[in-house]
């Protein structure tokens, strides 16, 4: 219970049992716009929460007092954080929010998975917001969920549709476990589930029939055999089965002829030509000439070298960019990546580089843009300059003198959650780039041919987009204590960008005063 405060102005807050509480009037309605419109603009005398236990009622009376939320229990959180939601009380919103992104993080057993994915789930379908459940799976994506995924699997018809979107996310390319839990869902059965049928339509088939045909095809059979599966489920299984076989013929096509351009020169120079304000960057991804956020910041930090800008306009821009990265799907954006950025404009004198360190953080604190890409690794272990009489290899770093040559090829290797059920033993998980030089344009290509690898010690996959490794491996720069560095770059149009050796040659990003 709360003492009256002598002299203040009190309201009275009935809770479940029926007993009522005397809180000062300011307590509440100083950072509760609910509050505020209960008690000044309708001028209520008292308010009943009944739908919360007495317990939680009295944690967060006492928590609009201290402001500080330094231990919660497990069992408070839902309560707590929904109370915060319901009187629009801000910053306990995000104090229980990060409280819980500290849980997350930390998670391994089953149970502690568990728990953090019901809270997670209960706020996105109870309270309408994506939020937690997007940092849930960025930071439990790529880690071994199977414990976490059987049990919710083991049955599901019971499952929500929400839930098992979030599930696929949470399996991620393990592809097999998810045909393994259909079948085991089908023991017994006489016809074809709803929530089967929906989980069947969220998962990447085409990759799933690549990596085991012989599962997938087992599936799609027993489907089929079920004795009193409808006609319409029999249609539905023979379109899954047809789709998925036109896809696959498709990329396999495709393999056969593609030669990705990884980066083109002169086409990133003409992009930093055309965008001279944020808005002349929202157009470039609209136009699908920018599709990786590493590239959003670089022409960010590009813009307002040229522009004064305002937080109004900053802000404009961020809001439309979630919205473009919703749709457009664009690569997101190492963290790592924006530190080395941050560090940089913390070293300038200019004005708008306060404004722009803001927006990086911001851009960094949100998952739809940006990753901490933890689980992948990716080194340039060896660079083979490619001449017309022969090859010589050199491994990376060694101070190489300037020689005539017909260009380079970059051998990556990397350790990725995508690769994780590699059994190829003789070589590791890698890609090749073959860079090549045609007048002043420097090109670099994936290489896709198999006679590309042999005897380099890599072989490549082909579910792995070697330019978002590529992309990740070069920009991702170093942080020293008292200068910024990037890799090798030459001068364009008042900033350093682009060009040279990859993982060789880092030179300081220069800030401007």
């Amino acid at each position: 219970m709360f003492m009256n405060e002598e002299f203040e102005e009190t309201v009275l807050i009935k809770i479940r049992t029926g007993e009522h509480i005397e809180v000062p009037k300011r307590r509440l309605i100083k950072d509760s716009a609910k509050f505020r419109e209960l008690f000044v603009t309708l001028n209520f005398e008292e308010h009943e929460i009944d739908d919360f236990s007495p317990e939680a009622v009295e944690i967060f009376l006492t928590l609009l007092d201290t402001k500080v939320l330094e231990h919660l229990e497990l069992n408070m959180f839902r309560e707590l954080h929904k109370l915060s939601v319901v009187f629009e009380v801000n910053w306990l919103t995000e104090s229980c929010r990060l409280w819980l992104k500290g849980l997350i993080n930390t998670a391994s057993t089953r149970e502690e998975k568990t728990y953090i994915f019901e809270e997670c789930w209960y706020i996105a379908d109870r309270l309408n917001t994506e939020v937690m459940m997007d940092v849930l799976i960025c930071v439990l994506e790529h880690k071994d969920n199977t414990a976490l995924l059987s049990d919710y699997l083991s049955d599901i018809s019971v499952l929500e549709t929400g839930r098992i979107d979030a599930l696929l996310k949470l399996g991620g390319v393990d592809t097999d476990f998810f045909l393994q839990s259909v079948l085991q869902n089908l023991e017994n059965k006489k016809e074809l589930n709803l929530k089967v049928k929906y989980l069947l339509n969220g998962m990447n088939l085409v990759y799933s029939r690549e990596r085991n045909e012989v599962l997938f095809l087992e599936v799609m059979d027993t489907i089929s055999n079920l004795p009193e599966i409808s006609v319409n489920d029999m249609r539905f299984v023979q379109k899954l089965m047809s789709d998925t076989a036109r896809l696959v013929r498709s990329r396999k096509e495709e393999r056969k002829t593609r030669k990705t351009v990884v980066w083109d020169v002169m086409k990133d120079f003409a992009l930093f030509d055309s965008c001279d304000t944020v808005y002349d960057v929202l157009k470039a991804i609209t136009d699908d000439r920018v599709t990786s956020m590493f590239m959003v910041v670089a022409l960010l930090f590009y813009v307002c070298r040229l522009n004064v800008l305002n937080s109004e306009e900053l802000q404009v821009f961020l809001t439309s960019l979630e919205n473009l990265c919703r749709q457009k799907k664009l690569q997101k954006v190492s963290r790592h990546f924006i530190d080395t950025f941050t560090t940089a404009l913390n070293y300038s004198e200019r004005e708008e580089s306060k404004l722009l360190i803001n927006l990086l953080n911001k851009i960094k604190n949100n998952n739809l843009l940006s990753t901490h890409n933890g689980n992948v690794i990716i080194k340039c272990n060896k660079i083979v300059d490619v001449t017309e009489d022969k090859e010589v290899s050199r491994m990376v770093f060694f101070k190489r003198t300037v020689t005539e040559h017909n260009g380079y090829k970059y051998l990556f290797t990397y350790k990725h959650p995508l690769s994780a059920n590699c059994t190829q033993i003789d070589s590791k998980c890698g890609f090749i780039l073959r860079k090549s030089k045609e007048e002043y344009n420097h090109t670099l290509r994936l290489c896709t041919e198999r006679e590309e690898y042999e005897n380099t010690g890599i072989h490549t996959h082909d579910d792995i987009s070697a330019s978002d490794m590529y992309w990740y491996s070069l920009l991702s720069g170093r942080c020293g204590s008292n200068r910024v560095t990037v890799p090798g770059c030459r001068y364009r149009r008042g900033w350093w960008w682009g060009g040279g050796g990859g993982s060789t040659g880092y030179r300081t990003l220069q800030t401007g005063r």
